[in-house]
């Protein structure tokens, strides 16, 4: 009786070690996961990936911006097919989220990237379940996309909104909610309008700045 007593109480000091070991492990890899979900900005290289249609001479213009603000590597991969899955016929557009699960299969470690487009894209808003916008970006993580779809009434002012867009998206990959702290800062939500981008600044208030170490 002893030596099966003695048994049982090694078992059951066994599962303790074990749970408590799995526990250990969860917590570690937890961790790592979460970290990665926050990309800081010093390690981080910006892929675009522009998509079939997107005009391509403006990529030498936006990588020129994108390391001039955050100081970023950037690079550019060859053109990419839109998904078939993203697009809503409905409307003739595409499921900016669904873009998003696509562009992670590009997805590297210490990269975003940044998805570019001449077509209409669109997300659900509160009740409205297909909402026009101009750009896209989780946040935090990895991939966004920006679309050219509603800025080309205005040509002179195309280049300045659509940088501010891609710009705005990077930011939020990088962890930077919707700023209310200064109306000027790029970080403002622009609520799909046009108007908003325009009165805000190609900067960061010192909140947003100080938030990603810039």
């Amino acid at each position: 009786m002893k030596d099966r007593s003695l048994v049982r109480h090694i078992v059951i000091h066994q599962r303790i070690f074990d749970m408590w070991k799995y526990l250990l492990l969860l917590l570690l890899f937890g961790c790592n996961e979460k970290k990665a979900n926050i990309p800081t900005v010093k390690e981080t290289t910006i892929v675009l990936l522009p998509y079939e249609g997107f005009d391509t001479s403006l990529i030498p213009f936006i990588q020129r911006q994108i390391d001039s603000f955050y100081h970023c590597k950037v690079i550019c991969l060859t053109s990419a097919q839109l998904p078939s899955f993203a697009y809503y016929k409905p409307r003739n557009r595409y499921k900016a989220d669904s873009l998003l699960k696509f562009e992670n299969r590009f997805l590297k470690d210490n990269e975003i990237i940044v998805g570019l487009t001449g077509k209409d894209i669109s997300t659900k808003k509160d009740s409205i379940g297909d909402w026009g916008i101009l750009g896209y970006g989780a946040c935090p993580g990895s991939v966004c996309i920006v679309s050219t779809y509603r800025l080309l009434s205005s040509p002179a002012l195309f280049k300045e909104r659509f940088i501010k867009i891609i710009l705005h998206e990077i930011g939020h990959n990088f962890g930077l909610p919707h700023c209310s702290n200064n109306v000027a800062c790029l970080m403002n939500d622009a609520e799909g309008s046009i108007n908003t981008v325009d009165k805000e600044k190609k900067w960061l208030c010192d909140k947003c700045r100080k938030q990603i170490s810039l």
